[in-house]
């Protein structure tokens, strides 16, 4: 059991830095929202008492109409509380005039401190937050996150791709932003493309479920096996079954499978994955699809593989340069 104390001198803005983070961890427990409930209830009885004898110009005639109107007026403060979702903390820190002071004190509703990673082309990075959960980074990707989770929200934000397996925490939301679009999810697995290079973002689904949200606030939910792709120049969102997921997250094998993709997004995977660089002489053949699966770990491999199924060539110039043309 919390010291009463140390509760009573957090809710009178008289506590330390320490004691208040202590205090609003220990509402988060069983035992500390049991004790919120019933201080709750005595608080808004009396926080009621207050707003009749305030709006009131006149005596109530009976207690029986009083005990009636106090009832409506905790009714609507509590679903306004189980509305928010914010756990219990909210309703009662602003009941008990502390709410501002406990935020500053604490931490826990946001965090100035930024973490960032970046990784390199060519390379790959694991990430495991705060809260268990693991973000696995492609090549050319940043992730940025706080340095300490909200006590009510999981914020971090994507330029790139990453797959994520997030720790379930059901009070919690665990948010994504991919600048056009975000994804909130409590707990589950899905891979997240969103290059700025890129018009399309693609967000799909491997566990669990998702929410995606758009600038306009509409929601895309998304099952299992279902793929989301936003268009950054139309803000159209659609929602597609995945035929074959290996497809979004090879990747994270050092695999790489396409499907009647276009050539053009072939060689950016390609830059990005094995740090090379392409010149093409004839722009028209950016657009020609291909289909390869490949486990090649050599970019210079993987390109012979591409010439393999198709008629274009690829000839080094220089260390990690190569020239696109048609074969002859």
């Amino acid at each position: 059991m919390m010291d009463p104390k140390i509760i009573d001198k957090v809710l009178s803005k008289n506590a330390s830095p320490d004691e208040a983070r202590q205090v609003a961890a220990w509402f988060a427990t069983d035992e500390g929202q049991e004790y919120f409930s019933q201080r709750y209830d005595r608080e808004s009885y009396l926080l009621n008492e207050k707003i009749i004898t305030e709006w009131s110009d006149h005596e109530i005639p009976s207690e029986k109409m009083k005990v009636r109107f106090i009832s409506q007026l905790k009714m609507r403060i509590r679903t306004f509380r189980f509305r928010v979702a914010a756990a219990v903390i909210i309703p009662f820190i602003f009941l008990a005039g502390a709410f501002t002071f406990v935020a500053n004190r604490t931490g826990v509703f946001s965090s100035e401190e930024m973490a960032e990673v970046t990784v390199p082309y060519g390379e790959q990075v694991q990430v495991v937050l705060q809260d268990g959960t693991i973000v696995q980074l492609n090549s050319g990707s940043k992730l940025e996150y706080p340095k300490s989770f909200g006590l009510f929200s999981r914020n971090v934000k994507l330029s790139g791709e990453g797959y994520f397996s997030v720790a379930k925490e059901h009070g919690r939301p665990f948010i994504v932003n991919l600048n056009e679009i975000n994804v909130k999810v409590t707990g589950t697995k899905f891979n997240a493309k969103a290059y700025p290079d890129d018009n399309m973002i693609s967000v799909s689904l491997e566990e669990g479920h998702v929410n995606i949200i758009d600038k306009k606030n509409n929601i895309y939910p998304l099952k299992v096996g279902e793929s989301a792709d936003y268009n950054r120049n139309s803000g159209i969102c659609t929602v597609n079954k995945v035929e074959d997921m290996t497809l979004h997250t090879a990747w994270r094998t050092k695999s790489l499978n396409f499907y009647r993709t276009p050539l053009k997004d072939i060689l950016k995977t390609l830059e990005r994955q094995y740090e090379v660089q392409f010149s093409v002489k004839d722009s028209s053949l950016l657009n020609y699809k291909f289909s390869i699966s490949t486990s090649r770990v050599n970019a210079g491999e993987i390109l012979l593989d591409l010439e393999k199924v198709s008629k274009i060539s690829f000839t080094p110039k220089g260390t990690n340069n190569y020239e696109v043309s048609t074969l002859n």
